[in-house]
């Protein structure tokens, strides 16, 4: 018989070296490039000058290719099921999920029936939309086509209005379980999509390899167990990367199965040759094989004891993803991080009027906002364990651009929400939005981000004592008092 093709990898392989690719976004897109390190130099590389670079100066995984046929492939061995795996376990699992798992159990002692939910939100959210200025005159003044006029807002304080397309929010705010933390932010911002997503995520010097929460979970937990993290989407954000364990990505639980074709039979065959393969390898290749194995079994339980998603969420992804989180938190299966992006907030164009209900950022806000309502009342008594805090890459400019947007800016606003949260206030400082009292244009950052976030960890996961771990080359300040 002849020998089985080999197939490598090309397109797309650049991105599998961080180490020596950064990509880099603009917002123009003519103008994103990859800066790649050859021999001690950073250079600018397209695509596909990158991916032939890597390729042919890096070693990569290999793919036996198997032969398809209607129904499903034939002649599939387990050389076959191993070239698959060469290209990451989860090549063997349904599309809609790539399982990485944390092999950590809470230390003895922790608050391991907390949760912490971390929502990102990716490209750059304009916090100036949502919670506005009301009586502040700069304001108005720099955004004279989408400014959200007080009429727009519910009031929260003296000073400042929560946007009318987050009203679901107040209720939460009502009962003193939601903060709000202005002119939040990075001191390393850069105003640049792929740089300031990966320096928040990593919340740390740019020599850390890993992101905070992999190091809030690998200093606060043993060497064995059942996974911990959770990214609720298609791969694992860097905020749960760590040296010392792997977390799990899944975007839907009823999916989250081995993905083989025809009769659970052949599924049955399937899974008895994997553990035959990997049960008696030893080491991380053993101990990655059981716990996936593991895990299926436990998401098939969930499966079975917790319904789906209650018609209270939004019909998008992220109310969709956010059912998941509760689902998971629900079946008490060991969560104690669960990650969940909400995106396409880089509103450089189109942003539109704060009475226009169908309008980019209204729709995005009351996606949002509905969201975590509906989250907060399906998790019932659970909240009361449960915190939940936004974050974004940067803001954006105070001044409207020729396009009725904003562009990327600086200072931000952060949500912190819970039933442990002593909330019902506005915090942090965000001068009169002046041209003087602005930074190059930008609200400033006059809190750093981590600040809210060594207080949830310290305060809420029980973790204080690893604080210079967790959050390396920072020294927390005055407390805010958010937990």
């Amino acid at each position: 018989m002849a020998e089985s093709k080999k197939t490598r990898f090309v397109q797309g392989t650049a991105l599998m070296r961080e180490d020596v690719v950064t990509p880099m976004h603009h917002h123009d897109q003519s103008q994103d490039a990859l800066l790649v390190k050859v021999d001690g130099v950073t250079r600018h590389m397209t695509g596909c000058e990158a991916d032939g670079y890597i390729t042919e100066n890096y070693d990569l995984p290999e793919l036996t290719e198997v032969e398809h046929v209607e129904g499903g492939p034939r002649l599939v061995k387990r050389r076959h099921i191993l070239g698959g795996a060469a290209a990451g376990f989860g090549a063997l699992l349904t599309a809609t999920a790539m399982p990485r798992y944390s092999f950590a159990a809470p230390a003895e002692g922790a608050a391991s029936r907390e949760l912490l939910v971390c929502v990102f939100m990716r490209g750059g959210f304009d916090g100036l939309s949502a919670i506005v200025p009301i009586n502040d005159p700069a304001y108005y003044a720099a955004r004279s086509t989408i400014a959200v006029g007080a009429e727009q807002t519910v009031p929260l304080d003296g000073t400042w209005g929560l946007s009318t397309h987050m009203r679901a929010l107040k209720p939460i705010w009502d009962a003193g379980q939601l903060a709000i933390i202005q002119g939040s932010g990075s001191p390393d911002v850069t105003r640049s999509h792929f740089v300031d997503q990966v320096t928040v995520e990593r919340a740390a010097p740019a020599s850390v390899r890993t992101g905070w929460l992999g190091r809030h979970l690998q200093t606060s937990s043993a060497d064995t167990g059942t996974f911990r993290g959770v990214t609720v989407g298609g791969s694992t954000v860097f905020s749960l990367a760590t040296n010392a364990m792997d977390t799990l990505a899944v975007s839907s639980i009823d999916s989250f199965d081995l993905a083989v074709w025809s009769s659970s039979q052949v599924k049955s065959r399937v899974q008895t040759a994997l553990e035959e393969m990997y049960g008696g390898a030893g080491g991380q290749v053993q101990e990655t094989a059981a716990a996936t194995f593991d895990a299926a079994t436990v998401l098939q339980q969930v499966r079975a004891d917790q319904p789906g998603a209650p018609e209270t969420y939004p019909d998008s992804t992220w109310g969709r993803g956010l059912s998941e989180i509760a689902r998971l938190a629900k079946a008490d299966v060991g969560v104690e991080v669960a990650c969940i992006d909400i995106g396409d907030w880089d509103m450089h164009a189109g942003l539109g009027a704060a009475t226009d209900e169908q309008a980019w950022f209204s729709r995005r806000a009351r996606d949002f906002a509905e969201g975590l309502a509906a989250f907060r009342t399906d998790l019932g008594d659970r909240w009361a364990t449960t915190t939940v805090v936004t974050m974004s890459e940067f803001g954006r400019r105070v001044a409207e651009n020729g396009s009725a947007g904003t562009d990327h800016g600086q200072g931000n606003t952060m949500f912190v929400l819970g039933g442990g949260i002593k909330g019902g206030r506005v915090l942090g400082t965000v001068p009169s939005l002046d041209a003087g009292n602005l930074s190059l244009g930008d609200v400033p950052i006059t809190l750093d981000y981590r600040q809210a976030l060594s207080e949830i960890v310290s305060t809420r996961l029980g973790n204080g004592d690893n604080l210079a771990e967790v959050f390396p080359g920072f020294t927390p300040g005055a407390p805010l008092g958010i937990v």
